[in-house]
């Protein structure tokens, strides 16, 4: 039985709140996929232009179309979790990435192992192959030749697939200079390939923040743009979930429209406040939300 919250009644239509109670319930059943972790009023707004799109009245009618044609909640799926993205968005964010953090823990790591990096919510990969690259140049110049890996997880299992394709096009390198791309990419008929050298530092896996852990330490967790689209609760836990996976004194990065909030911001020192790089100080917080 379908249950309408008063909340959610105060922001549709009567005859759209019931749909949009069902849409979550059929989001959770076949996709493990909770709407209740997103901000409603971001989540409502996509929702209807896509009801737009397709042409239909209502939110109701929309969810019994739904309801008939898997390949559409398919497409509703990877419109409502997917983000425009590139590689290295934000330039001044890598730059600083590249000149100011990542010699730091190169040294750092040299005696220690592997250097663990996570890029959460990944969406088609350009992110972490970024890292990857940026690592790569920053081991060359400063010759600290430490081995590291990007663990890189997103909800979607289509855009991960695509992701570990890798194979992009020209518009996605506009960050990238010219010898870059001849180092780190090869050109082919259906875009640009990225190497096999960028290829090996790279894991994709499927993972939601708000559920899985990855179970092991990283030096720097990047997560840029997603915390937005959270309820204020659940970003102070996605934040709780990076402190302890977190090494000691270890960075977070987050997108430019976000910052820390509530508890959090006693466990996290500012590093960079323009580019959001924060560096974990004390201990891990409890996950007590």
């Amino acid at each position: 039985m379908v249950v309408v919250r008063t909340s959610e009644a105060g922001l549709l239509p009567e005859k759209d709140a019931w749909a949009f109670e069902a849409l979550k319930e059929l989001f959770v059943r076949e996709k493990g996929f909770d709407l209740e972790a997103y901000k409603e009023r971001c989540i409502l707004r996509r929702i209807y232009l896509k009801v737009r799109s397709r042409g239909h009245s209502d939110l109701g009618a929309y969810y019994r179309f739904l309801s008939r044609h898997p390949e559409e909640l398919e497409h509703l799926f990877q419109y409502l979790t997917i983000n425009v993205t590139e590689f290295f968005r934000n330039p001044p964010a890598f730059e600083y990435l590249e000149r100011k953090i990542f010699p730091r823990l190169m040294e750092e790591q040299r005696h220690r192992g592997r250097l663990e990096l996570w890029s959460a919510g990944c969406s088609s990969g350009e992110e972490p192959y970024s890292l990857a690259i940026s690592l790569l140049r920053t081991r060359k110049k400063h010759r600290l030749f430490v081995p590291f890996h990007v663990l890189a997880t997103d909800v979607d299992r289509n855009i991960l697939a695509r992701a570990r394709r890798g194979v992009y096009g020209r518009e996605s390198l506009k960050n990238l200079q010219e010898e870059d791309i001849r180092l780190f990419f090869k050109e082919e008929e259906r875009g640009y390939s990225v190497s096999n050298e960028v290829r090996e530092c790279v894991t994709f896996r499927t993972g939601d923040v708000l559920k899985d852990q990855p179970g092991s330490m990283h030096s720097l967790i990047v997560c840029r743009n997603l915390l937005i689209y959270f309820s204020r609760e659940n970003q102070e836990r996605v934040i709780s979930g990076f402190s302890r996976n977190l090494c000691d004194g270890g960075y977070l990065m987050l997108g430019k429209a976000e910052t820390l909030i509530g508890r959090n911001r006693l466990y996290f020192q500012s590093v960079s406040p323009t580019e959001r790089i924060y560096r974990m100080r004390g201990e891990p917080l409890a996950d007590s939300l």
